[in-house]
């Protein structure tokens, strides 16, 4: 019997490996012309294009990807939601995993797949790069496998990202020197384009064709620096099936909201037959609970576009692999793709691709608790225009109302968030062509203007918590267990004062910072905490991150002693042996500004047990746990003066980042680190370092 379990246990690993691919990939990190809101701007990308390159693989495949430094600074990639199994030193970070690679030099990652499927992405993970270095990563299911739900006809990344009219980097220097938050940005933008409501960018927006009868499935990544975006589809209701590359039960939701560093999965449909003609937007704008805090408060849009069905489009398996690469997988007839950019091993600046993809339908109902836009009628021409010459936010109106019915899936800790839904179905962009190009141009000239989706409110909380807790997983899943690691940290933001006869630009005259157990995370500089780590190189980091605040206060009230404002300056890290079942709560404060905090732990996934308001109490908010179907994540949104509890078990040796994922928050430390030691055996312990590691 132990020899044919054995056997079949040989064969299973044996086709495993006999299907698994290697991809090879060069990306060329450099200084390229891009022109966004009516001037031309030297930005960083890979291989010329913003957003970059698509990685398309399957679960089990090896990556190999040559990353070459030709920009002026240094430079790291991060391959986010990616588990690195033993393979730490192709994580990313800067200073923590591997040191920069210089101008001029490069280094190879490697690194494995095992085990997951879905929506993630690469970034830069060095200074503010990944503003412009950034791209979709999607892991499709293994050759004959497919998705747990119907298979769509087309897929598209869609990526959120942020535009500044000034280099990024400059704008991050000028807040590190004057010590004041980061100025906002200009525009939002998605596949790279700002949309229609902005100054010489309308004949750029992208336009996603779709016939009808198709099924579309978006995935959907938030890759902007600062702002959590909620998102929605004029004319259409969208069905959630992924959430970080982590499938989860389907529900039914008018918009999502992500925070920078998440990904959703979105089947799309339409609830009536558009004729060709019909167009309708996407729309995305920021979600900002604390109040007086800046945020840059424009819509990016993106149009869906009803045109007829084209005999190659729509089933084209090829269009987004990698021709030049040595092992590129084209998906299998049971994964049909199209998507939005190519990966490439030029090492050339290719033009900046325009982006498109199609979408289709599959009926699901809209809640009837939200309003939405109707749909009883096609979409016909409007005539209202925004009046403002500048990147105008969309103008609130009264929502039209939405058809009857029987489902109310906002019957989540009685949240209604439809008292806040903006609906912007008329506030659309002029039909002619003006001296400053502010209207549309080109073919939208000659088009009915698109329908917008109503959008929840930039602070609406409500949205926030009902699309939060409608993400479960599939079905009840296996906790890690028992617990060994019960840990508390704080996550906020505080202010040191001003050194004497020096002008700061904090509030008052005081310098901006962020802290996780009043610890603010200071990254080395002469090796990373990998190798120092590895090597036991002393004098780099201590072990010995607090496991509970070292003060405990009223974390989310408003009067919060001014002693407790400033944070100590350390690199300290927390040590986990291999297995240990750690449970976190993650505890929003309010010292400076209670914003919510989309925290990422690299090398792991971790449930989410539940979220709240308010300061954690274990007499009563343990029982809020939700020990069944929790989703399994790789960033969570901490919710504004509120908590979260997250579970993982520790079973990736090396050393592992947590951080806020908003980069003005971990440039002044929102941070810190866990070391995971190895185990027992080779496969419970990480892989000497490449030869090609940069050296600090």
């Amino acid at each position: 019997m132990n020899l044919l379990l054995s056997t079949l246990l040989g064969l299973s690993i044996l086709f495993t490996c006999i299907h698994a691919e290697v991809h090879y990939h060069e990306f060329v990190i450099e200084a390229t012309p891009v022109k966004r809101l009516c001037k031309t701007h030297m930005r960083i990308t890979v291989n010329g294009m913003y957003p970059g390159p698509t990685l398309e693989a399957r679960n089990g495949d090896t990556m190999i990807i040559k990353a070459i430094n030709h920009s002026p600074y240094n430079a790291t990639l991060h391959w986010h939601g990616i588990r690195q199994t033993r393979t730490a030193w192709a994580d990313g970070p800067e200073f923590v995993t591997q040191c920069p690679i210089r101008p001029g030099q490069s280094y190879t990652y490697r690194f494995t797949i095992e085990g997951q499927e879905g929506t993630l992405w690469w970034h830069a993970h060095s200074s503010w790069l990944r503003a412009t270095v950034h791209g979709a990563l999607i892991i499709y299911p293994k050759l004959g496998t497919s998705y747990p739900f119907p298979k769509p006809q087309r897929e598209l990344p869609v990526l959120l990202g942020e535009w500044w009219k000034r280099d990024p980097i400059s704008v991050l220097r000028q807040a590190q020197r004057t010590g004041a938050p980061p100025n906002i940005s200009d525009a939002f933008t998605i596949n790279g384009q700002p949309g229609d409501f902005f100054k010489c960018s309308s004949q750029e927006t992208t336009v996603f064709p779709v016939s009808h009868g198709e099924t579309a499935m978006l995935r959907v990544i938030n890759a902007a620096m600062n702002n959590e975006l909620f998102l929605s589809v004029a004319g259409h209701t969208m069905t959630v099936v992924a959430a970080d590359a982590a499938y989860t039960k389907p529900f039914t939701t008018p918009f999502i909201l992500l925070g920078p560093g998440q990904t959703t999965d979105v089947l799309i449909s339409a609830p009536v037959h558009y004729p060709v003609g019909s167009r309708f937007y996407i729309a995305a704008h920021a979600y900002s609970a604390a109040p007086g805090i800046p945020f840059d408060n424009t819509t990016t849009t993106a149009i869906i576009e009803y045109s007829h069905p084209t005999a190659a489009s729509p089933f084209d398996t090829n269009a987004n692999v990698d021709a030049s690469s040595i092992g590129a997988v084209a998906p299998a007839a049971d994964v049909n793709i199209e998507a939005s950019t190519t990966a490439t091993t030029a090492t050339t600046s290719p033009p900046i691709p325009s982006i498109s993809a199609t979408i289709a339908t599959t009926n699901r109902q809209i809640p009837s608790t939200i309003a939405t836009t109707s749909v009883a009628n096609p979409p016909v021409p409007l005539t209202v225009a925004p009046t403002a010459t500048t990147n105008p936010s969309i103008p609130a109106s009264t929502a039209p109302a939405s058809s009857p019915s029987t489902e109310n899936n906002y019957d989540n800790n009685n949240v209604n968030p439809a008292s806040n839904i903006q609906s912007n179905k008329c506030a659309v962009p002029s039909n002619g062509n003006n001296n400053n190009n502010n209207g549309n141009g080109g073919n939208h000239n000659v088009l009915p203007p698109p329908l917008l989706p109503p959008l929840p409110a930039f602070n609406d909380t409500g949205a926030a918590a009902f699309f939060s807790a409608g993400i479960k997983s599939p079905g009840p899943v296996e906790l890690p267990g028992p617990v060994t690691e019960r840990l508390f940290f704080t996550v906020g933001l505080g202010l040191y004062f001003c050194p004497p006869s020096i002008r700061c630009g904090g509030p008052n005259n005081t310098i901006f910072a962020a802290s996780m157990n009043n610890v603010s995370f200071v990254l080395p500089q002469t090796f990373s905490l990998l190798q120092a780590h590895h090597f036991k190189i002393p004098g780099v980091f201590t072990a010995d991150f607090p496991p509970y605040p070292p003060i405990q206060f009223d974390y989310t009230g408003n009067n919060i002693s001014r002693s407790l404002q400033s944070p100590v300056k350390a690199t300290k890290l927390y040590q986990l042996k291999f297995g240990s079942v750690v449970e976190i709560v993650l505890q929003g404060t309010n010292i400076f500004a209670g914003e919510e905090h989309p925290m990422h732990l690299h090398g792991h996934e971790f449930y989410v047990l539940a979220t709240g308001t308010g300061n954690f109490d274990p007499r009563w908010d343990v029982s809020k746990f939700n020990l069944v179907d929790p989703p399994l994540r790789n960033t969570i949104g901490v919710p504004a003066r509120g908590w979260a509890v997250i579970r993982f078990e520790a079973n990736n040796p090396g050393v592992w980042l947590m951080h806020c994922h908003i980069d003005a928050h971990l440039g002044v430390g929102l941070a810190m680190a866990f070391i995971t030691e190895n185990g027992f055996g080779e496969l419970e312990t990480i892989e000497p370092p490449p030869a090609d590691l940069p050296v600090c």
